[in-house]
């Protein structure tokens, strides 16, 4: 029984288009009865199996609870190095983050570039947005097992086309081109948000 349901879990971490509640999508719904379906099955195959899981058991868990986070759609990118036509910035601070909320999208992150044009009285500085996306589409790269996710996101001081991806390790790259300044690009992690963030 354990060997057939830890390889179901391997199955459908390596390929999470496999879950039912996986589509290439442009919505923010998904399905909560497959994700307690997901987890009744981890937690069966913990409690049916004797001594300690191996190495390739432990990777599958935490790649399908990686694949969960990101489709449901509410998950933390956290910067960890930025770069832009003025070089690289590395060891970022822990508090510089993008946090998705399924259409919504909040950002605030360090900006190391050059601006086309300011908007009159606007001091705020770096890459700061509270903002619904006015556009997001989300796909799984089975071959790749890469996620993209785009987004477009308009505030009173610019326009931010955001393209993450993410792989299933939960490491990501986060590109960001904008109307007024040169795209800037950074790297990190995919988190689950901080208690208390919608």
């Amino acid at each position: 029984m354990k060997r057939t349901c830890c390889f179901n879990i391997l199955k459908i971490a390596n390929n999470p288009s496999n879950m039912e509640f996986h589509t290439s999508i442009k919505t923010n719904s998904y399905s909560m009865k497959t994700i307690s379906l997901l987890a009744i099955i981890t937690l069966f195959c913990g409690l049916t199996g004797f001594g300690q899981p191996d190495k390739k058991e432990v990777k599958a868990r935490q790649r399908l609870e990686m694949a969960q986070l990101i489709e449901s759609g509410h998950f933390r990118f956290v910067a960890r190095s930025a770069h832009s036509d003025l070089g690289n910035f590395n060891n970022l601070s822990a508090t510089y983050d993008v946090v998705f909320d399924n259409q919504h999208i909040k950002a605030f992150l360090p900006y190391f570039g050059r601006a086309y044009s300011a908007p009159y009285g606007s001091n705020k500085g770096g890459v700061k947005f509270d903002q619904t996306a006015e556009k997001l589409e989300r796909k799984f790269n089975e071959r790749k097992k890469m996620y993209s996710i785009l987004a477009e996101v308009k505030d009173d001081d610019d326009s931010y086309s955001i393209h993450l991806t993410a792989g299933l390790d939960g490491y990501a790259d986060l590109k960001i081109n904008f109307v007024n300044r040169q795209w800037i690009s950074y790297y990190g992690t995919i988190e689950k948000p901080e208690e208390g963030s919608k």
